[in-house]
């Protein structure tokens, strides 16, 4: 097979891009979204008594400490480790001055990973629900998925559409699962995702992570239950034409080939 042409995938994944209606209609999306928790509110808990009776998990919880927003990145480790089910673990590493996924690297690096379940890794400006992290694992674990992330709220800075909500569901099977706000990943594949590529924007690391669960055959997906809030747009602080050309040096080094239909194409409901 080919190898795809990275700037190819960007230019043309529009139609899969989010619109920029965060601002515009923020006090519609806010009654959309409640209107949506609302539907699955008996289903979720359903799960959430499941969950509590799944077996107990190790968890290693990952993340950058940015100067000046210490107290940010505080209040989401302390919202995602509130559980009493499983048994979590936290690395943080003061940021320096590499992509984040080297910066993981650091922060990772005296920990025994085969210790654990999962590695969580989480950006700091974020909002969490409740049980966010005993539902997050029971729907990734119950459907065994090997990547996962939770979905965004209608109200959230958002790139993907397959990773906004979807109505009435509470885990879909999905092609696609994004390098950030928030990943989790089974320690089945540690060994070929980790350590992180030394990239310091990170762009098309999640195209990457497609084409190896697709070869490894790994079921990836996208958990509605839990839809988190993303408070900051994306890719307002660097320099996106920088990003690009190092993911289309990085996709065509790895020689990516999986494309835009079967990273997109698969959004099924499973729960």
């Amino acid at each position: 097979m080919a190898v795809i042409a990275p700037n190819d995938f960007f230019a043309h994944s529009e139609g899969n891009i989010c619109p920029a209606r965060w601002r515009r209609y923020s006090k519609i999306l806010r009654l959309v979204d409640a209107a949506a928790d609302a539907r699955v509110a008996l289903p979720r808990r359903w799960a959430l008594k499941a969950a509590r009776r799944m077996p107990r998990h190790s968890v290693l919880l990952a993340a950058v400490e940015v100067p000046g927003r210490e107290s940010d990145l505080a209040r989401v480790i302390e919202r995602v480790s509130h559980t009493r089910q499983h048994e979590v673990n936290v690395a943080i590493t003061r940021m320096r001055p590499v992509g984040k996924f080297e910066n993981i690297n650091h922060a990772i690096a005296g920990y025994d990973l085969p210790k654990y379940d999962w590695l969580l890794i989480v950006d700091d400006d974020i909002q969490l629900p409740d049980n966010f992290l005993d539902l997050l694992l029971f729907f990734s674990h119950s459907n065994g998925l090997k990547l996962s992330q939770p979905a965004h709220k209608f109200l959230s800075y958002s790139t993907y559409k397959i990773t906004e909500r979807h109505w009435g569901s509470q885990a879909r099977s999905a092609g696609f699962v994004e390098i950030g706000p928030v990943s989790l990943l089974h320690s089945d594949t540690f060994a070929d995702l980790i350590p992180f590529p030394p990239l310091r924007w990170c762009w098309g690391l999640d195209v990457f992570w497609a084409q190896v669960a697709k070869r490894r055959g790994w079921r990836t997906g996208v958990i509605d239950a839990v839809p988190i809030r993303h408070l900051r747009p994306i890719g307002t602080s660097y320099d996106t034409r920088a990003a690009l050309d190092e993911a289309v040096a990085f996709m065509t080094s790895q020689r990516v080939t999986i494309n835009r239909s079967e990273i997109f194409g698969l959004n099924r409901r499973i729960s």
